[in-house]
């Protein structure tokens, strides 16, 4: 399994964002995206995930051009952006199960609250989402990366809003996912503490 990633640049309001963008990505292998705010960290996180068109370079996955067999890439791929995705609304566990829903996986009720201990989320499962601390949000928005079966992770500041604890158990997911063999692009400015895990740096253009 491989992610192959070839002269990809782009452009906003005419001006150059970033350009010459290359790296490869292997079963098991972390790309971090670092740099300034600004620099198009989000921006390189939603082409590669299949969202924008880049203006130049190609992106392939399995030898195949993503833009070409989205729906494929698509289904091989969780995204989680700046957004944590879940309904005020509902309250911690029916966000679970919508998200289940989503993702066509089906899991028990010991299952559900299995994925909710280890976010430590247990204690506000029948909470609404609209009542949970900002960093709750981001634990619960994260609960997704463990009912997924994708093998390709991109995450867009995961940190953002977790408090020491929480950065400690997104680690550990991300460890676990590179060592099932799943891959992962993850925009931070934080050092995750994954060994091994290769760095991308973004320059902001003036």
């Amino acid at each position: 399994m491989t992610l192959y990633i070839n002269n990809l640049a782009f452009e906003r309001n005419n001006e150059v964002l970033f350009a010459g963008i290359h790296s490869t990505l292997q079963s098991s292998e972390m790309l971090q995206i670092c740099g300034p705010n600004g620099c198009g960290k989000s921006t390189l996180l939603r082409i590669l995930a299949g969202y924008i068109q880049p203006e130049t370079g190609t992106i392939l996955w399995h030898g195949k051009n993503i833009f070409a067999t989205l729906d494929d890439y698509a289904q091989q791929l969780c995204y989680l952006g700046h957004q944590n995705g879940i309904k005020p609304y509902l309250t911690t566990c029916e966000n679970l199960k919508l998200s289940c829903a989503l993702s066509n996986k089906k899991m028990s009720r010991e299952e559900l609250k299995k994925v909710l201990r280890t976010m430590q989320l247990e204690s506000v499962e029948n909470t609404q989402a609209m009542h949970l601390s900002q960093g709750q949000k981001r634990r619960l928005a994260l609960c997704r990366l463990q009912i997924t079966s994708a093998r390709l992770w991109i995450l867009d500041e995961p940190t953002t809003a977790l408090d020491h604890p929480g950065q400690t158990l997104l680690t550990d997911l991300l460890k676990q996912h590179l060592k099932n063999d799943g891959m992962a692009i993850v925009a931070t400015h934080h050092d995750l503490g994954v060994s091994g895990s290769k760095t991308l740096e973004l320059t902001a253009h003036v």
